[in-house]
């Protein structure tokens, strides 16, 4: 029994790994191309229709030929002001008063000490860019591309200490109307201020809805994007966080009714997201633009507004361009910190992340701060751990009495169930009381592999030797690519397995062969597992594994 219920126990902890690595973070299969005729990306809907079409609001820039390399270009041949400050460097062009790019300074593209910053607009590879200004019901007018003009110089830096400063751009239809676009930045934080403004510069009254558009798609290519880091569109509303799987948005639009805390697009360490920071008149819809790319439009569409001549509309929003780091997070507020998320056990996770980065500011190397938390893990569920150990020492000496009983009542089970208890009270033993520890250490286990998953504070972040990079996985290169593996060895995976192992071998027998036989293969079946996931999580379960060794070396020589 005491076997059997720590076989289930593994075996369910199994489970929950493969569930959320093949359910909760791994990627849908895209959809079949959809058609989509040009008349439907050209035409606008109706007043009248009930539920209103965003296709008008795509811009007329060619997604083929607005590369980076394109974009490049344009910001050297057309106006453009370079915001800069020292978390990161924005572009905005004058064709829309549009993001040209946002580029974070602390993070970069790739682990290569020579990789360009880290390019926040993913959508740039498809041409489009977000921040694009337009009227439903006046598409003539061109917003999202006519030129903006600013008084600000063409690059305006921006101090930690310096507070909040605005920038402003101004575009026009003549005769028409006026939109000027107001961002308010701060230094020391990844959110700013977008305020739009709409100006009637004609006789007639306007009646219409501004649509401002953001685009996302996965930040590497959608074939390459990893399983346990997917990117994804969240929205947060009525206290509840949301992930819209890419399957569900290809069938049918999203549609958001205000009031809505944020909207945003993130994978496992980035977060590019949208703040309504009022508690009307808008609503958010999002649809899928290109299913093989995974390119996705979010439109924050205003409710119907009228403007008589020579008087303005205001709208206000927030926008976030950065990692998910819980401190600038939180700095943004409007819950945004909530798309920190672990899961099942983030109120456990969290803490954890505090934890480690309180160590790492004194050890300035995250494999010893995991190590460093690990000890203390295995510190605190010392005394549980050593009681488990010591009932499974205690059940193995019942071994022959038990299969004693086994055998004389084997055609009995009613009387056999009787026996046995009366022995495990005889004795003063618990058969659970091996089992009952773990269970209340898998919520923590489970915690910090959520936690060390998706902590964007590990990204690039080397330990020593050839782990250059806690969230990729252990790879030692030996100077050729191994089928499945890839390019190198998994040492410390391979480590981990046989500490594993070792420790299976270490636990006092259950007696019965074939349950031995099943425990043996869980080294097995973690390190299979394991050889993908990133080396901080392997790194982990390996300092684990070796402060179980050696405690189970102490109660196997006190029992000795």
């Amino acid at each position: 029994m005491e076997k059997r219920a720590i076989v289930a126990l593994v075996l369910s902890l199994l489970v929950l790994v493969f569930w959320e690595y093949y359910f909760g973070i791994m990627k849908p299969a895209p959809p079949p191309p959809q058609q989509q005729t040009s008349q439907e990306k050209e035409t606008a809907p109706t007043a009248q229709s009930p539920q209103p079409q965003l296709a008008p609001l795509i811009e007329s820039l060619n997604p083929a030929t607005v590369s980076e390399d394109r974009l490049k270009q344009m910001s050297q041949q057309f106006p453009h002001w370079t915001l800069d400050t020292p978390l990161y460097t924005a572009q905005i062009l004058a064709s829309g008063a549009r993001f040209g790019s946002v580029r974070l300074k602390h993070f970069r593209q790739e682990i290569a000490p020579d990789s360009p910053p880290m390019q926040l607009i993913s959508a740039l590879r498809s041409g489009y860019l977000p921040g694009a200004v337009d009227l439903l019901h006046h598409p003539d007018y061109q917003l999202s591309t006519i030129p903006f003009s600013s008084d600000s110089p063409a690059e305006v830096t921006f101090d930690p200490a310096g507070g909040t400063k605005a920038v402003t751009f101004v575009g026009e239809v003549p005769g028409r109307l006026r939109v000027t676009k107001t961002l308010s930045l701060n230094g020391d934080s990844y959110a700013s201020d977008l305020e739009i403004r709409v100006k009637n510069l004609g006789i007639d009254k306007i009646i219409d809805q501004l649509g401002l558009s953001f685009y996302f798609e996965p930040y590497v290519a959608a074939e390459h994007e990893s399983s346990y880091n997917q990117s994804i569109l969240s929205s947060f509303e009525k206290g509840g966080l949301t992930n819209h799987a890419f399957k569900d948005l290809s069938k049918k639009d999203l549609q958001l009714k205000a009031p809505i805390d944020w909207i945003g697009y993130e994978n496992n360490y980035f977060l590019q997201a949208l703040i309504p920071v009022e508690d009307k008149g808008y609503q958010l819809v999002a649809r899928v633009m290109d299913p093989n790319r995974q390119l996705i439009r979010v439109v924050y569409l205003t409710d119907q507004f009228e403007v008589d001549s020579n008087q303005e509309v205001v709208f206000k929003l927030r926008l976030y361009f950065g990692p998910k780091e819980l401190g600038p997070l939180a700095k943004a507020e409007h819950n945004l910190v909530k798309a920190v998320d672990y899961g099942w056990f983030t109120f456990i996770a969290k803490p954890l992340l505090h934890v480690l980065n309180f160590f790492f500011r004194y050890t300035h190397n995250y494999g010893w701060a995991i190590i460093i938390v690990t000890v203390l893990i295995k510190i605190i569920f010392w005394p549980l751990t050593q009681k488990s150990f010591e009932s499974m020492q205690r059940m193995k000496k019942l071994q022959p009495r038990i299969a004693e009983l086994r055998e004389r009542f084997k055609d009995d089970k009613e009387k056999l169930n009787t026996e046995l208890m009366a022995l495990y009270k005889s004795y003063k033993v618990n058969p659970l009381g091996g089992c009952l520890p773990m269970v209340l250490q898998i919520p923590v286990f489970f915690a910090f592999y959520r936690m060390l998953n998706g902590a964007v504070e590990l990204r690039h972040q080397p330990f020593m030797l050839w782990v250059n990079d806690l969230t990729a996985p252990d790879r030692l290169w030996i100077g050729f690519n191994i089928p499945y593996l890839g390019p190198g060895l998994p040492v410390l995976t391979l480590l981990m397995g046989a500490t594993m192992f070792m420790q299976q071998k270490m636990t006092p027998s259950a007696g019965d062969p074939r349950q031995d036989q099943i425990m043996l293969l869980m080294p097995v079946v973690f390190t299979v597992m394991f050889i993908n996931f990133p080396s901080g999580l392997v790194l982990y379960w390996l300092i684990n594994n070796i402060l179980s060794i050696a405690q189970q070396y102490l109660i196997n020589r006190r029992a000795a």
